[in-house]
């Protein structure tokens, strides 16, 4: 192929795929967006833009209403589909553990919830520093984990209903076993965006968590990073927990998730 040819390819491919995205932007059954208004936000001519929706109408990954205007047609459906039916959680986040131990120089571990328990899917340490035998255990408690707050911080009020009526048992001197005390701490944990675990599940221990969010918004794992107390003191925690949020809006972006974890605000 001419290198001209590749070239003029390879730019339209670019704006069909701007093009979608515009109308994604424009997403919702009482808006779309016409061709002239596309036309603007290309920076093209209204016969380019005209000539650039064909294909992607005949693909079904746009629609045309009875008033002219483009919504996201039922291709881009098929599309997700196939998408999300691909995606493995523990494969999916994989990279993003890797990426988060080499930053903060802890243990990362990815969690799914499991009734009133976390169940381990992976861990990843920076360096042979800090081993935590807990952080392999299959199953952890939700009321004494980062991880556990993180899920339970975005979770139903009944979910946390149940997680008290299973009683909150004292794992060490710290761990938190009146109800009213666990649900003002995951008060605080939604104001501030992100759990803390202040060793509450294995002494000298101190962490951090965020939840993972999926396409229909309901939280389906978190992302924390452990370490030891002298290891994350108070003037460095926030930079972690950073970190840590950065990961979890990541790994929900390709969860196919709207929202992520929320900004960070201090308690």
């Amino acid at each position: 192929m001419p290198a001209d040819s590749a070239r003029n390819d390879s730019l339209s491919l670019r704006r069909g795929l701007a093009l979608l995205d515009a109308v994604r932007e424009a997403a919702g059954p009482a808006h779309g967006i016409s061709t002239n208004e596309l036309a603007v936000r290309l920076g093209v001519h209204r016969s380019s833009v005209a000539r650039l929706l064909a294909p992607l109408v005949d693909h079904r990954l746009l629609r045309r209403d009875a008033s002219g205007r483009y919504h996201l047609g039922d291709g881009v459906l098929r599309l997700g589909q196939a998408y999300l039916a691909g995606l493995d959680l523990t494969s999916v986040a994989a990279p993003h553990l890797r990426a988060l131990a080499a930053r903060t120089e802890g243990t990362c571990l990815l969690v799914e919830p499991a009734d009133v328990h976390v169940r381990r899917l992976d861990t990843v340490e920076a360096a042979p520093l800090v081993r935590m035998a807990s952080r392999h255990a299959d199953r952890l408690p939700m009321h004494c984990t980062a991880s556990g707050k993180a899920v339970l911080s975005v979770a139903p009020a009944a979910w946390i209903d149940r997680v008290i009526a299973t009683g909150l048992h004292a794992v060490t001197p710290r761990t938190i076993t009146d109800p009213a005390e666990l649900r003002a701490e995951l008060a605080r944990t939604r104001k501030r965006g992100f759990a803390i675990e202040d060793q509450e599940h294995e002494p000298e221990i101190r962490s951090v968590a965020a939840p993972v969010f999926n396409q229909v918004g309901d939280v389906v794992a978190a992302v924390s990073v452990a370490t030891l107390v002298a290891r994350m003191p108070p003037e460095t925690l926030r930079a972690t927990a950073l970190a840590v949020i950065d990961t979890a809006r990541a790994l929900s972006a390709e969860m196919g998730a709207a929202r992520g974890p929320a900004t960070p605000r201090k308690a």
